[in-house]
């Protein structure tokens, strides 16, 4: 099976069985553009591949959180919204709100410099921020982790800060530095849910509780299928409070203090392709691929859109020989 790109945009087909086992292709196609100076988005000059596998934050062998996340998999439910970059102040401060606004819905980040736990009376502490012009806004920064002996893992997060068999344990360690607004971390005791902007990895949660149950019964009567009750939520890879039932072309969406200058801001774009599938005997079957994932890089003035087509594979007379995509203009 091949597939024809007429697009300006970068396209590929990728082979995924379905949780029942059929066999398909998933068509995906992902948009590269950046922003003018009036807030309008163009279409790139050079189009990034469709990713294949998740590009880390930290590529040293340790367990990383997802800078770049794969462009593969199956229907999500809804839209996933990433931004991937850092908090930014055009001069030092110790605190800063950052923000990502998706039409009505507003998601903000309280960002701190390092700050470490110290003993204070009969309690430990989070000290004061350090000054800070730049930060990452990275799950390593936010709450979670794991103990050495990975007895006590947030699951929801295990690469961040602030996990610990006993708070004493956390004297003179790395504080978390992201945090929502309205659950400040204060202490060792605080304990809030892990925050961010970035790609959930597979097997953290919530992802790997919709993965489905893999016990006796799913070896015996489904491997390698999926379990019975696989969610699709599964390939839904962004911040469960960065995921939008829907979004349609033109709203707006904009994300303040991560990058030099004004706020970023645009208009979800309109694709406009439509991919047709030829089977062996001829036919013709034709899906506007749906776009499911919007990954802003604020300091790169670049936004990626993610849309994907599923088609079957078929057999025989009725298998796939090819995928075309165009644009309507």
């Amino acid at each position: 099976m091949s597939v024809a790109n007429a697009s300006p945009f970068a396209a590929t087909g990728v082979p995924l069985l379905a949780p029942d086992g059929r066999e398909q292709v998933v068509l995906v196609v992902k948009a590269t553009f950046t922003l003018s100076p009036n807030d309008k988005l163009v279409i790139a000059d050079d189009q990034i591949p469709v990713r294949l596998g998740d590009q880390p934050y930290r590529d040293d062998g340790i367990d990383s959180s997802i800078l770049f996340p794969s462009d593969v998999g199956l229907a999500k439910r809804g839209v996933d919204i990433l931004v991937v970059g850092e908090a930014v102040s055009s001069k030092p401060v110790r605190v800063l709100d950052v923000a990502a606004k998706i039409g009505k819905q507003t998601v903000s980040l309280r960002v701190h410099g390092e700050r470490v736990y110290y003993r204070s009376g009969g309690k430990v502490a989070v000290g004061p921020a350090a000054p800070f012009e730049r930060k990452a806004i990275v799950y390593e920064n936010a709450y979670g982790g794991a103990t050495a002996d990975f007895q006590v893992i947030e699951r929801r997060n295990p690469v961040g800060r602030g996990v610990c068999h006993h708070e004493t344990d956390l004297i003179d360690t790395k504080a978390p530095s992201i945090e929502h607004p309205a659950e400040p971390i204060t202490s060792a005791a605080d304990k809030p849910s892990p925050v961010g902007f970035g790609a959930i990895a597979t097997h953290w949660q919530p992802r790997s509780n919709f993965a489905g149950t893999f016990n006796e019964t799913w070896r015996k009567t489904r491997l390698p299928l999926m379990p019975l009750d696989f969610d699709i939520r599964y390939w839904n890879i962004a911040h469960p409070t960065m995921q939008v039932d829907s979004l349609p072309v033109q709203t707006p969406i904009a994300v303040l203090g991560m990058r030099d200058g004004p706020v970023f801001r645009f208009d979800l774009p309109d694709l406009r392709i439509t991919s047709f599938a030829r089977t062996e005997d001829g036919k013709t079957l034709t899906l506007r691929p749906a776009v499911d994932t919007v990954l802003v890089v604020p300091g790169q003035n670049r936004v990626e859109l993610v849309a994907r087509a599923i088609f079957p594979m078929g057999r025989g007379k009725t298998s796939l020989r090819e995928v075309r995509v165009t644009t309507d203009d």
